[in-house]
């Protein structure tokens, strides 16, 4: 299996929305530190950094998982991962395949 390739960008973005998302965790837990009054401020600002980096993993693994099952999809010849909602093809796709197979079939065969 290839490793992904990433551009500095696509890091960029990353580590700013990691970044981000801590800071507003931290943020929240200075809010909240009131909520536990016998805690040192230090640990409630740890514990929600640790938790916004856990919720950001979360989200992360959750878009890789799901892209890669949306590839898979496409890749077998599934129309669009988004129609698994619904219990049919869109409508008017049966068709286009058929004259698409038949303007293939003729391209391939011109006595026809």
């Amino acid at each position: 299996m290839k490793t992904p390739r990433f551009s500095p960008r696509a890091l960029a973005n990353l580590a700013r929305a990691l970044t981000a998302t801590v800071l507003l965790a931290l943020l929240a837990g200075v809010a909240g530190a009131d909520l536990a009054p016998k805690l040192p401020l230090y640990r409630v600002l740890l514990y929600s950094a640790l938790a916004a980096l856990a919720l950001f993993l979360a989200v992360v693994v959750a878009a890789v998982v799901l892209s890669t099952l949306y590839q898979f999809v496409l890749r077998k010849g599934g129309t669009d991962p988004q129609w698994f909602w619904f219990s049919a093809e869109p409508p008017g796709l049966v068709q286009l395949r058929e004259q698409a197979k038949k303007e293939a079939e003729a391209a391939e065969d011109p006595a026809r």
